[in-house]
């Protein structure tokens, strides 16, 4: 009697996809757009309604705060923020976290807001808030592509 062998799991996308991303310096839009996907777990509720990750570029994690008091006291926080950002995506892609503030809610604008304005992340289900790794790479090669379209050859 023959013993079967067991089946290989199937290679996980992310392990595909990362060497494709980093061959195209998409590496850190992949890192960011994994972070604005799962900020909530990273910095909790309570920071998630008045901050939101703006980008990540050469290990530079630049967040933005709803207001001037909020992006000081965010400031206390980037060791912490830094630390849970790199556990989150698995791997040290974050050197720094930089604060700055501008006006207007995080994503999604106060909770209750009109139908046009996406809800915020703390009031999604998880299910939302997972979304397909070939989905967010594309969504991440398209931005890398308008951006390097806006600043010439």
């Amino acid at each position: 009697m023959s013993r079967r062998r067991p089946e290989k799991e199937p290679a996980p996308l992310r392990g595909l996809l990362g060497p494709a991303a980093s061959g195209y310096g998409l590496d850190d839009a992949l890192a960011a757009g994994t972070l604005s996907r799962r900020w909530i777990e990273v910095v909790g509720p309570d920071v998630a309604a008045h901050a939101e990750p703006t980008s990540l570029r050469e290990g530079i994690l630049r967040v933005r705060a709803d207001s001037p008091v909020w992006a000081h006291e965010i400031g206390y926080l980037t060791a912490e923020i830094k630390r849970r950002a790199n556990e989150t995506l698995g791997r040290q892609a974050v050197s720094e976290v930089k604060v700055w503030n501008a006006p207007g809610m995080p994503v999604g604008g106060p909770a209750g807001g009109s139908a046009q304005t996406a809800s915020r992340p703390s009031e999604r289900s998880p299910e939302e808030l997972e979304e397909d790794p070939q989905t967010a790479l594309e969504k991440a090669r398209s931005a890398w592509a308008a951006r390097r379209r806006r600043s010439g050859p």
